[in-house]
C-alpha cells in the first residue's frame, strides 16, 4: 500500500501541507507543556516574556540556519532562492536555534543553562510531530529493505524516483518521531531537571548519527564523505553533551 498524504483536504477546498499541519500541533503541545511548566516553577512575569521573546527568535532564525545548513551540504549557492526554495535539514537548524538562544538569553540575563532545560522537552515533542509530518510528505525517508516494517511511497515521491516504483524503504521518519515521543517521556518523567540538556544531546546525537546509516535521501557532504553532516553534528551534541553531564555531576560533588 502506498503511504504518502503531501496535503491534507480541509474544507471548501482548501488543503494544507500534512508537514506544516504536524509542525503546528507539535509547536501548540510544545508551548503548552511549556507553559504548565512556567507556572509550576513560577517565573516572574518579566522572565518569561523575555524567555518567550528568546525562543521565538530563536525559532525562526533556527529555519534559515536549517535552510542555511542545507544549501552548505548540497553545494548550493547562499542566496535568497535557495534559502526560501530549498529543503531544510533539523540538525543544523537546532544547532543555529541553540547558539541564538543562548545569545539572546545573555542578552536578556536570562540564565541558559536554567532556560534551555526548561525548553528542551517542548523542542522535542515538536521534533517529534514534524517528523510525522515528513512521513506523510514523503520526505527524510530511509534506504531499500525487506523487513516488514518496509513501506512503499507513491510513484511521483521522492523515494520512488531514487530507488524506483514499489521499492520497501525504512520509514525512519517514523522510527525517529517514535523514539522523540519516548525521549519526551523520559525526560519529563525520569530525567532531573538540570540533567535534561546533556541527556537530550547525548541521547538524540547517539540515535542521530545511527539512524543516518538507514536514511536513503542525499545525505550531502560537510568536511568529509565519510560521514554524513548530520552525523558530524551528531558527534558534536555528543561531546558538548558529555562535558555538560561532567560538569553537572562535578558541581553536584563539590556542593
Amino acid at each position: 500500500i502506498d503511504i504518502m498524504y503531501k496535503y491534507i483536504s480541509l474544507f471548501d477546498g482548501h488543503v494544507i501541507a500534512s508537514y506544516n499541519l504536524c509542525l503546528g500541533l507539535g509547536l501548540i503541545f510544545g508551548f503548552l507543556y511549556l507553559d504548565k511548566q512556567i507556572s509550576k516553577i513560577g517565573l516572574n512575569h518579566k522572565t518569561e516574556y523575555n524567555l518567550y521573546i528568546t525562543l521565538i527568535c530563536s525559532f525562526f532564525l533556527g529555519f534559515i540556519g536549517a535552510d542555511f545548513f542545507e544549501c552548505l551540504y548540497h553545494n548550493q549557492p547562499i542566496t535568497i532562492h535557495y534559502l526560501l526554495q530549498g529543503g531544510i535539514t533539523f540538525d543544523g537548524g537546532v544547532l543555529t536555534a541553540f547558539i541564538i538562544f543562548s545569545l539572546i538569553a545573555y542578552l536578556f540575563k536570562l540564565n541558559i543553562l536554567h532556560s534551555l532545560n526548561l525548553t528542551i522537552p517542548s523542542l522535542v515533542v515538536a521534533h517529534a510531530f514534524g517528523r510525522i509530518g515528513c512521513f506523510l510528505g514523503g520526505c527524510c525517508f530511509g534506504c531499500p529493505t525487506n523487513s516488514i516494517l518496509g513501506v512503499t511511497f507513491p510513484v511521483d515521491s521522492l523515494a520512488s524516483g531514487k530507488f524506483g516504483y514499489g521499492v520497501s524503504v525504512h520509514p525512519t521518519q517514523l522510527y525517529e518521531s517514535f523514539f522523540l515521543f519516548l525521549l519526551f517521556f523520559i525526560l519529563i518523567r525520569y530525567v532531573n531537571f538540570n540533567k535534561r540538556l546533556p541527556f537530550y544531546l547525548i541521547s538524540y546525537g547517539l540515535f542521530r548519527f545511527f539512524i543516518e546509516y538507514l536514511r536513503g535521501d542525499d545525505r550531502g557532504v560537510l568536511f568529509t564523505s565519510i560521514l554524513s553532516p548530520s552525523q558530524i553534528i551528531s558527534l558534536l551534541f555528543l561531546l558538548s553533551g558529555s562535558i555538560l553531564f561532567v560538569l553537572n555531576i562535578r558541581q553536584h560533588v563539590l556542593k
